[in-house]
């Protein structure tokens, strides 16, 4: 696996960059460092002085072993989102510093010092319903305020990305292993592409949310688009199925947090003319479910066993869809119950 290199910044180049730019001053010596894990983008920390940044710039092909390659404009997207998002709830984002649409470079705040992410948070056991709580609030303001402004959308109203990076990797490579599911799958990214409402962040996963001190920050914007809400609250709520799933200790808290999270957003966002019924979230949940063990991007924790469960879970919800969500706890539980 090799990556084209050409125009690419490394802890090397960023400094010269940033002092072209006129972000940084000429002779300036910033400490810089790579930050691993993703797979999507060169990711830098930049510290000089009183400017501590993330710089951030896409890859035309992600760094993983089967050819994958997504539209590097994705960056500009990713700042266009970040700005919606900031004149909804500027303590909740990173704030943009810069953008270079032309090497598509992204410059953003740095989170405060002790600020970790709920992902690792969440897989050591430590389960907070009130971060849930607060991400269903936050999600329910970017939905409503969204949709009331149909004009605030015009700048992401490009869904490439998100169809690259989500829908194919995820959606179709699952119905593709799974054929006796395809039909189900198919109908959910059917109705996904009609449900054109809202910004959606795309990425609304425990990796991206980060807590502290500071209070909590959403990042990693770059699939941002105009679209179903739902597709967001059943990502959110995936992730922390396939955690109860994963940890047995910890899935009475999980479930708690789960539901305070739907509880938050569908109080925040109210009864609008585009809420959907929740068997419509269901699906999203069912497909995303079996997107996580069998399409592109699986979850790298979950065991065998696990595996097995979150595919029958999946499509047990995707093949009846239950009229309350909560009710995915319980059918999640009584799965594992069974398998003892």
């Amino acid at each position: 696996m090799t990556q084209d290199v050409a125009g690419l910044l490394d802890v090397d180049s960023v400094a010269e960059y940033l002092v072209g730019q006129r972000l940084l001053e000429p002779g300036s010596a910033p400490s810089v460092a790579a930050l691993g894990g993703g797979v999507s983008n060169v990711v830098l920390t930049v510290d000089a002085g009183p400017h501590h940044w993330v710089v951030k710039q896409s890859l035309p092909r992600l760094r993983v072993e089967r050819e994958w390659r997504a539209t590097q404009e994705r960056t500009v997207h990713e700042a266009r989102g970040l700005a919606i998002a900031a004149s909804l709830t500027p303590r909740a984002v990173p704030r943009v510093v810069h953008l270079d649409p032309q090497r598509f470079v992204l410059v953003i705040e740095r989170a405060p010092d002790g600020m970790l992410d709920w992902k690792g948070r969440l897989l050591g056991g430590d389960v907070d319903p009130g971060v849930a709580l607060t991400l269903g609030q936050l999600l329910g303001r970017w939905h409503l305020a969204t949709a009331a402004d149909p004009g605030s959308l015009a700048s992401v109203d490009h869904p490439e990305a998100f169809e690259q990076l989500r829908v194919t990797p995820y959606h179709r490579a699952a119905a593709a292993a799974l054929p006796p599911c395809a039909p189900a799958i198919g109908a959910v990214v059917a109705a996904m592409a009609e449900r054109r409402i809202c910004l959606v962040h795309g990425d609304f996963s425990p990796k991206n949310v980060l807590t502290g001190p500071e209070g909590t920050w959403v990042i990693d914007f770059e699939v941002a688009h105009r679209g179903d809400p739902d597709f967001d609250v059943a990502f959110l709520l995936c992730h922390l199925m396939c955690k109860f799933v994963h940890l047995p200790g910890s899935r009475a808290a999980l479930a708690d947090a789960g539901r305070a999270f739907l509880a938050a957003y569908c109080e925040t966002v109210g009864t609008p003319g585009w809420f959907a019924p929740d068997c419509h979230r269901a699906a999203h949940l069912g497909a995303l479910l079996l997107a996580r063990v069998d399409g592109a991007s699986p979850a790298e924790y979950l065991d065998a066993a696990d595996r097995s469960t979150v595919r029958r879970l999946g499509a047990q919800i995707l093949a009846e869809p239950p009229d309350e969500l909560d009710a995915v706890w319980t059918m999640a539980g009584s799965m594992l119950q069974g398998d003892r």
